[in-house]
């Protein structure tokens, strides 16, 4: 495992980016970057690739499918993993979000520590 991760999350309101500030604080080992929208995430994942992308889908502007289809279509940014966090949490958004290519689907709201193990556990995964 690496010692640091560097993981860019995508969220527009500010009490849930303050939730993941919150959480990565609970991760020592990994350090958050911020966007708000679809287009600044793209902007960031380019310059920086980040080892982890986590997605809300409801952007403003360019949503989190939008943003992540940018990102595949990109041959610097398609390999990073992205996970989608949404309140969108029907079985059938779930569905769409995995055939899209989100490597994992997040409902909100969600327990912070499964979260944790969720993230954790794809950082264990990735390759280095």
């Amino acid at each position: 495992m690496k010692s640091n991760y560097d993981i860019l999350c995508v969220e527009d309101d500010g009490i849930n980016m303050s939730l993941m500030r919150h959480i990565f604080k609970k991760i020592p080992n990994a350090t958050m970057w911020e966007a708000c929208t679809g287009e600044e995430a793209v902007e960031i994942a380019t310059a920086r690739c980040p080892d982890l992308i986590i997605m809300d889908i409801q952007l403003p502007g360019m949503s989190g499918y939008d943003a992540l289809a940018c990102l595949q279509a990109n041959e610097k940014t398609r390999a990073i993993p992205v996970v989608a966090v949404s309140s969108y949490a029907m079985a059938s958004d779930i569905a769409k979000g995995r055939q899209a290519g989100f490597i994992e689907y997040i409902t909100k709201p969600f327990y912070i520590k499964h979260f944790i193990q969720v993230i954790d556990s794809i950082l264990r995964r990735l390759p280095f």
